[in-house]
């Protein structure tokens, strides 16, 4: 499931591509040309959002974003068919 979104940071506004999306976290993609993101942000999945989250690498472009709340069930089900 590749669902495009967008994190929101204190300076930076970057299109993500989020994967792995689970009630408690999910998986970012930036693009090659984006600056790192890490920390606290708003996640807008989709029309979702915003949904704070607190981001940190996992890899080249790749990061890991944990959601302050967990997500609603719904939210998770209507993401599963995309």
């Amino acid at each position: 499931m590749t669902i495009y979104g967008e994190c929101i940071g204190a300076r930076d506004r970057l299109p993500v591509t989020i994967s792995l999306l689970d009630g408690h976290e999910c998986q970012l993609e930036v693009p090659v040309e984006a600056c790192e993101i890490e920390g606290v942000m708003d996640l807008w999945i989709g029309a979702i959002g915003p949904l704070p989250v607190m981001a940190e690498t996992s890899g080249e472009r790749r990061y890991r974003a944990r959601f302050r709340e967990p997500l609603d069930d719904r939210i998770i089900a209507h993401f599963a068919h995309a």
